[in-house]
């Protein structure tokens, strides 16, 4: 159980667990309270001062990184802090940017992108590190890379995945990225393996979006991601926001389910956010998600 005084970037390292990948949305601070002030206060009332403040922060973790290249937990706050940064912030407003201004959302995803790139490179570099058959494993050479049952591994291969499938969705459709989507799925599914479980259902929520985006099983997508999407909604005890977001814009939307799609994000808007405090942030934030889509919802159906 986190208390509420707790540094805010913990609070979003929950966030971040719990969302999925492609469509790409979560929001991240990093505060410390000099008082018991709800984090939730900053979040909804002083976005624009988080934002600044963890540019500032992952800049200045880039620079350390330079100096200390092999330095693993730092490689492991580098590929966390960016891939955050870059869905959190630079995704979500290019979702929201690019229905008015195309050009100015397809900027801020080039920005997006750029962080998923050096995300990507070092958690690469921390996971070869500790594994060094890395390179050949994720390259498809090898079939078994032998991940530890360990919190801080599982953390550094489920955060290269999600660098990774923010590569790609930023990409725009790029060759050489979209061919590197594989490479999220071995991911995800060693943390699978290990623990599928892991930080409250991480890797399931993810595991929908990644599912109906993987064309080598098309014809199965969509029963994986329904199972995925139940069985997250099983492990928070149907407390948590992610899922039912996660199904409605990676498999409602896909199939142009205008009644499905609006029936899941009212099942989300209907939970209480304050039923677990562990993923309150989380689902503040996933609230927000859930209005703009139905606030905008004519313009995902045809």
């Amino acid at each position: 159980m986190l208390s509420i005084c707790v540094d805010l970037f913990h609070y979003t390292k929950i966030f971040m667990n719990r969302y999925h990948l492609l469509p790409a949305l979560t929001s991240l601070f990093h505060v410390i309270f000099s008082s018991c002030s709800p984090v939730a206060i900053v979040l909804e009332h002083q976005p624009e001062f988080a934002e600044k403040y963890y540019e500032n922060k992952i800049r200045s973790i880039g620079e350390i990184i330079k100096k200390e290249p092999e330095n693993f937990d730092l490689l492991k706050e580098g590929v966390e802090g960016f891939t955050m940064y870059a869905f959190g912030f630079l995704m979500e407003k290019a979702d929201r940017a690019i229905i008015n201004n195309y050009s100015t959302g397809v900027r801020l995803q080039e920005m997006a992108h750029q962080y998923f790139v050096d995300a990507i490179d070092f958690g690469e570099r921390g996971i070869n590190l500790k594994y060094n058959d890395y390179q050949k494993w994720i390259a498809g050479e090898i079939g078994n890379i032998g991940l530890e049952p360990v919190n801080i591994d599982i953390a550094l291969f489920y955060w290269t995945a999600a660098a990774y499938g923010g590569a790609v969705s930023s990409s725009q459709g790029d060759p050489e990225w979209v061919i590197k989507l594989p490479r999220v799925g071995l991911l995800l599914n060693e943390v699978m393996k290990k623990d599928s479980l892991w930080n409250n259902g991480a890797a399931l929520v993810a595991m929908i979006t990644y599912t109906m985006n993987n064309p080598e099983i098309a014809g199965e997508s969509e029963k994986l991601a329904r199972q995925y999407f139940d069985t997250a909604v099983n492990v928070s005890n149907g407390m948590d926001l992610g899922p039912y977001i996660a199904i409605a814009e990676s498999v409602s939307k896909l199939n142009q389910n205008r009644n499905e799609f609006i029936q899941l994000l009212n099942q989300a808007l209907d939970i209480d956010i304050n039923s677990n405090p562990d993923l309150r942030l989380a689902n503040i934030i996933s609230r927000k998600r859930a209005e703009w889509l139905l606030a905008n919802v004519d313009e995902f159906f045809y």
